[in-house]
């Protein structure tokens, strides 16, 4: 595996991450919206939960693109978290959406950590 593939995983993994975060943040904001309509204080809770879930979901891209070896339990952790808020709050469709973005970074993420035993040699 050469560097190119390496760095392809990786910027797959974070544009995943940015992509999520941008789905939480547009969650939260539909809602402070829909409670705006419907004065509900429920809506304005789950807004303010998906938009903090959102703000953390762009910081592991940003922990992904700098290459942390702790950024795959970073993004199990941030998926975990989004998933069972979105369960609390009855948002089902978005949690098959959701586990799908985080499985795929995480999968781009295994990519570079194949390594490639051709490129050793014995001298």
């Amino acid at each position: 595996m050469n560097d190119v593939e390496k760095q392809m995983g990786i910027r797959n993994a974070t544009i995943l991450m940015i992509i999520a975060g941008a789905f939480n943040t547009y969650l939260g904001y539909s809602s402070f919206q829909l409670a705006i309509i419907i004065p509900d204080s429920f809506h304005t809770t789950i807004g303010t939960i998906m938009i903090v879930c959102g703000l953390l979901t762009f910081c592991v891209s940003l922990v992904v693109w700098l290459q942390k070896s702790w950024a795959a339990k970073l993004i199990i952790g941030i998926g975990v978290a989004v998933c069972v808020a979105l369960i609390v709050f009855g948002i089902f469709l978005m949690i098959i959406i959701e586990a799908a973005i985080c499985w795929l970074a995480i999968n781009q993420l295994k990519i570079r950590r194949v390594v490639d035993h051709s490129d050793w040699h014995v001298n």
